[in-house]
């Protein structure tokens, strides 16, 4: 899930390049990649230990090692850095793969392989959680007060229920409990699933990541599938 479309960093190597053109094209790319592999863990921990009004751009590039230009060339603001940090956290690396590609898929899945998917899509969802939930944290504290914050909130809600949506559409609306349509579906999965509830049941409520695990993957199957299902 990429929440904001980001500037092309680096340039590739010039067409009809060789030899050494090419070797020095994939040299600056990769170190391209480790600047942003610095600035990203960089940002992430001032944000989570300082929140976000008392980080600032030069505070994250003195701790990444990079200018100040470096990043406002990259991702434009200091929103920019932490919506690239979110993202990253969701994915859990820079590799460009949507989330929903990286879920078990539900098609063609008989009962019991559903009930397996479930149980793991749950650990994929709790290992998202714990590195995401502290900067959604950070994001939701400084929402109300910046509008461009605001705007990045909105765009990471949209961007859950699509893929809730797309991966509930999976399953076909002959397996879903009859009192709730797709969408109703994707939004309980959505919220069941999201960072807010995470950090409710494990900073607030004392949870362990994996008693969350186990809940949901227990809680989700039975609060989206028809009853006749539930039996395997």
């Amino acid at each position: 899930m990429n929440i904001v479309n980001y500037k092309e960093v680096i340039a590739v190597a010039s067409r009809g390049a060789e030899g050494k053109r090419a070797y020095d094209g994939s040299r600056r790319q990769a170190d391209a990649l480790e600047r942003q592999r610095r600035i990203v863990a960089a940002a992430t921990d001032l944000f989570i230990r300082q929140g976000f009004g008392a980080t600032s751009i030069n505070q994250i590039a003195s701790a990444a090692d990079v200018s100040a230009q470096t990043i406002y060339a990259t991702y434009t603001s200091k929103a920019g850095v932490l919506a690239k940090a979110i993202d990253v956290a969701v994915a859990g690396d820079f590799d460009d793969v949507p989330v929903i590609e990286r879920v078990p898929p539900l098609a063609g899945a008989s009962p019991t392989q559903l009930f397996a998917r479930f149980a793991e899509f749950a650990g994929i969802v709790r290992a998202l959680n714990e590195r995401v939930a502290p900067l959604i944290r950070v994001l939701e504290q400084a929402a109300s007060s910046d509008a461009v914050l605001g705007q990045l909130r909105s765009q990471l809600v949209d961007a859950i229920r699509t893929d809730a949506l797309q991966w509930v559409g999976q399953l076909g609306a002959d397996r879903l409990r009859p009192d709730l349509s797709e969408q109703e579906a994707a939004d309980v999965l959505a919220t069941t699933s999201s960072p807010a509830v995470y950090s409710i049941l494990t900073e607030d409520s004392g949870w362990t990541p994996e008693q969350y695990e186990r809940w949901l993957a227990a809680a989700v199957p039975r609060l989206l599938l028809a009853a006749e299902l539930l039996g395997r």
